[in-house]
């Protein structure tokens, strides 16, 4: 009889803990499910709001620094924005300079720590994504800093609930900019100013936003993010176009200290150093493929060739590939480019070269569509009678907005990419 009641005992106690255990399941799972739910709430919230691929490893026309180039200056940013106090830092210089592939690298440090906390890349190239104009801006800088802070989030969401969020994306940008990101960051100051780490945001090529008042009317946005919490930096890496001096005078006269790098003061032995790797890397297969091999003084004197420019080498190192490819002698491409007549000494008279090389009397020989894009490049080049540059071309007072939107298109270099390569 003892025996029995024991075994009845613990078949008890066995039942009693399988309930628990259902119970508890029962309220995991439901719970769960709430979670789900509301995290899928949450997302249909988020993503009312558009979006572009604005991030640094979205960026398709350019790469980020090559191992052990740009080290100083990587350094030196880094620095400027791990210092408190430091609310915006700019990285300035002239076209082709390599202040894309700086911010690159930047961005890159900076999300494997932990502190990126969104990046916008402009790219004037990518036409009708959003990247080439302003309307996306706040919607996307949101919908970035919601997928970097979970806080963040539910307070951005909270705000989007609101029955005066409803029409936000109607609203001016900067009243987006307030409503999509500072107001949502207003509740969580306490906790952003707790945090010992410092967060940045990266805004690279603002220049390509669109013609002159646009870039104005981006600075003006980028001047509302003075407000955000004291943890946040903010590099903007752009052009030394009139808009951002004006801009950053007035960021000063607010007591704002803005520290500057400048691209084209870097040291020469360094740019040196950098076009050398990208020649050497970008035309090792080449190289390899040639009977004839350049020597260590025709690999200098082509890098020197290239008057410190990187995009200068990118161009020249694509273009020696294809016509390699197409039958050329690396010999005879090499000393093209080391004999040339007028060496372009900047971007303005690189493209006038290209333009040249593209030119031959037998255009027979060429494809059609490639003699209509020479034809079309050079018909806007013609039609324009005021001097051309790749600086600031679209910003001339009195240009017709027909030819304004002309000498975007040329000096985009779509065109000139697809003379030189037969796109």
């Amino acid at each position: 009889m003892f025996l029995a009641r024991e075994i009845a005992k613990r078949i008890t106690g066995v039942k009693a803990c399988i309930n628990d255990a259902l119970n508890s399941f029962e309220t995991q799972a439901t719970t769960l499910t709430l979670l789900r739910t509301i995290e899928a709430s949450v997302q249909s919230k988020l993503e009312q709001l558009p979006r572009v691929a604005a991030e640094h490893t979205y960026v398709k026309s350019k790469s980020k620094c090559l191992p052990s180039t740009r080290l100083q200056i990587q350094t030196s940013l880094l620095n400027h924005l791990k210092r408190a106090g430091n609310r915006f830092v700019w990285l300035r210089g002239s076209p082709g300079t390599g202040k894309t592939a700086v911010s690159m690298s930047i961005a890159s440090i900076l999300e494997k720590e932990g502190a990126l906390a969104a990046s916008f890349f402009w790219d004037k190239n990518q036409k009708g994504t959003g990247l080439d104009s302003l309307e996306k801006f706040p919607s996307t800088l949101a919908r970035q800093l919601a997928n970097f802070n979970g806080d963040f989030k539910v307070s951005l969401v909270k705000r989007l609930r609101q029955p005066n969020s409803e029409l936000v994306l109607s609203l001016p940008l900067e009243k987006q900019m307030r409503t999509l990101i500072l107001e949502p960051m207003n509740g969580l100051k306490g906790i952003m100013s707790a945090s010992k780490k410092r967060f940045t945001i990266i805004l690279d090529g603002l220049d390509e936003c669109g013609d002159s008042v646009a870039l104005g009317t981006l600075m003006s946005l980028v001047l509302v993010l003075e407000e955000l919490p004291s943890t946040f930096s903010i590099l903007v890496s752009s052009r030394p176009e009139s808009q951002v001096v004006s801009a950053w005078d007035k960021s000063r006269n607010r007591g704002h200290v803005i520290p500057c790098e400048d691209m084209d003061k870097v040291a020469r032995d360094e740019t040196f150093d950098t076009i050398r790797i990208m020649v050497t890397d970008g035309l090792k297969d080449c190289i390899r493929e040639s009977q004839w091999k350049p020597l260590m003084d025709d690999l200098d004197a082509f890098t020197l060739a290239c008057r410190g420019l990187p995009v200068m080498a990118s161009i020249r190192i694509r273009e020696v590939w294809f016509r390699t490819q197409g039958g050329s002698v690396l010999k005879l491409e090499f000393r093209y480019f080391l004999d040339l007549q007028d060496a372009p000494k900047d971007l303005n008279e690189e493209y006038l070269r290209i333009m040249r090389r593209a030119f031959r009397p037998n255009m027979a020989s060429i494809p059609s569509h490639v003699v209509n894009n020479y034809r079309q490049a050079v018909g806007m080049v013609v039609a324009v009678q005021y001097p051309l540059s790749v600086y600031s071309m679209h910003d001339r007072i009195g240009v017709p907005g027909y030819l304004k939107s002309c000498m975007r298109r040329i000096l985009s270099s779509k065109l000139i990419y697809a003379i030189i390569f037969q796109l």
